[in-house]
């Protein structure tokens, strides 16, 4: 591979593959609880060539194609990551090891959330979220010195700042998504405020008193357990993608790890090892309806990377905008808050206090990412990002009318403002299901037709950007307005 004044795309896009799915394979076995440490220096170390200076300049200099664009992308992202990746491991290793006293014992970090939503006592699980806060400020001056490095390294690859880059170079449109965010707050306060009040009181907690440790348990809806069987769990997910034209069983291609382990991570993740041909879903089930909404939130990305067509060069296939890819999760997601997809699949009867529960949640999730994103701008631009744990709590806090702790102002980020990609995904999500509702009905879930349309789209990988795809289902492009009426809208 040469780099002079120009990169050899074909030769580099081969390495770059070779890379994520060595890269890949590691975040799964950590994260899956398969190796307690996460060892990524070799990986990059291995293909450092991908990553030298004159490269990366290179491909940062030659974005007027799309493909180029994206391999700048992935470039400039693993530069920086190369640069972190001690650190990274530090932080990885330190909270798969790192362990929470409580009740006379130690329980591992990762598996603290988890019992904090299943606590009915309020008092026992504010206090397991304090420790828990404990352990987590025991690896911010890492995570800090992480930070400041990231912001020096975006300016050493010639952007004025760690914001212009992530801007410019995932074409994220943070001037229209800030001031979008800023009026789904303001239109959404009233409706979210009324549901938090309500479901609070219901489990005995006074709203001036509560944490976000009250509506995790809040939001677990261990009441709502019956109409979410656990052995329902795969059946539901089979049936479904089913319903689409797809046989779970006969794609080769993908696999699902369902298994409890002690150092599994209790976030699940899609692990797209080699795309379209070794496709991952981990899943860490804690009960209820999130396991459900977990899982089929997860079988989007699934999918998606599983129909990618695999002669895609590698750009359109493992790169791109990743807000598409997490739209189409959310479309398989949010099913659970459909309910003729309740009473379809789960053959659920008695929805009303279980939707107003979900509703509760679509509110609570989109106004935490629209207070994180302009959280996350701060911290980005502010001369000294070490000032502002205070700052995250009061701006998340008064977003959500919770107490929220400050330790985790720097846990509580991902890199390159992914956040900005959730949000423009949620916007995605709610025109794509607009689509298929009207050509297909309430259950375009059980409609082979829905599913080769979906195939259709989830073929294209990530060329086209959510903008792009919001045009082509006949949008002017991403619009709020349907995301705001749909999170405001009245409980079925």
């Amino acid at each position: 591979m040469r780099t002079v004044d120009r990169v050899d795309r074909a030769a580099y896009s081969d390495e770059a593959e070779a890379f994520l799915a060595s890269l890949m394979v590691e975040y799964y076995e950590h994260s899956a609880g398969l190796k307690e440490s996460l060892e990524i220096s070799p990986i990059y170390h291995k293909h450092r060539r991908l990553f030298r200076a004159d490269a990366v300049r290179a491909l940062l200099g030659d974005r007027a194609s799309r493909e180029g664009l994206y391999l700048a992308q992935f470039a400039a992202s693993n530069a920086i990551e190369d640069s972190l990746r001690g650190m990274t491991e530090r932080i990885a290793t330190g909270e798969s090891q790192a362990t929470v006293s409580w009740d006379g014992g130690e329980v591992p970090y990762r598996q603290a959330g988890i019992l904090v939503a299943n606590e009915p006592d309020p008092a026992r699980r504010r206090d397991l979220e304090a420790r828990t806060a404990h352990v987590t400020a025991q690896l911010n001056p890492t995570r800090r010195d992480r930070l400041a490095r990231s912001h020096q390294l975006a300016v050493s690859l010639g952007f004025r700042d760690y914001v212009a880059m992530c801007d410019e170079l995932w074409g994220l449109g943070l001037a229209w998504l800030g001031a979008a965010m800023d009026r789904l707050l303001a239109q959404t306060r009233d409706a979210y405020r009324e549901l938090l009040s309500r479901r609070l009181a219901a489990a005995g907690v006074s709203p001036a008193e509560a944490t976000t440790a009250d509506l995790a348990y809040v939001r677990r809806g261990l009441e709502f357990d019956a109409l979410f069987p656990k052995d329902r769990l795969l059946p539901a997910l089979r049936q479904t993608l089913a319903g689409l034209g797809i046989e779970l069983e006969a794609q080769a291609n993908v696999s699902l790890d369902v298994d409890e382990r002690p150092l599994k991570s209790p976030r699940a993740f899609c692990a797209p090892v080699r795309v379209p041909g070794d496709v991952r879903l981990v899943i860490r089930p804690r009960g209820g309806h999130t396991d459900f909404e977990t899982l089929l939130h997860e079988a989007g990305h699934l999918e998606h990377f599983a129909n990618t067509r695999a002669e895609a060069p590698f750009a359109y296939r493992c790169l791109g905008d990743n807000s598409v890819t997490e739209g189409y999760a959310f479309l398989l997601g949010n099913l659970v808050a459909a309910p003729a997809w309740l009473r379809d699949v789960l053959e659920a009867r008695d929805l009303r206090g279980y939707l107003e529960l979900s509703r509760l949640g679509s509110l609570y999730y989109l106004r935490r990412y629209a207070a994180k994103l302009a959280y996350e701008l701060d911290l980005h631009r502010a001369a000294d990002p070490g000032a502002l744990a205070d700052r995250y709590a009061a701006m998340l806090g008064g977003a959500l009318d919770l107490r929220v702790r400050p330790e985790n102002w720097l846990q509580d980020v991902d890199d390159f403002l992914y956040c900005a990609c959730y949000l423009r995904a949620w916007i995605f999500e709610v025109q794509l299901r607009q689509r298929l509702v009207s050509a297909h009905g309430e259950r375009w879930f059980s409609s082979r037709e829905a599913g080769a349309f979906l195939r259709d789209l989830w073929a294209l990988g990530q060329e086209y950007t959510a903008d792009e795809l919001a045009r082509r289902l006949g949008y002017d492009g991403l619009d709020v307005d349907p995301l705001i009426a749909d999170l405001t809208r009245s409980a079925d």
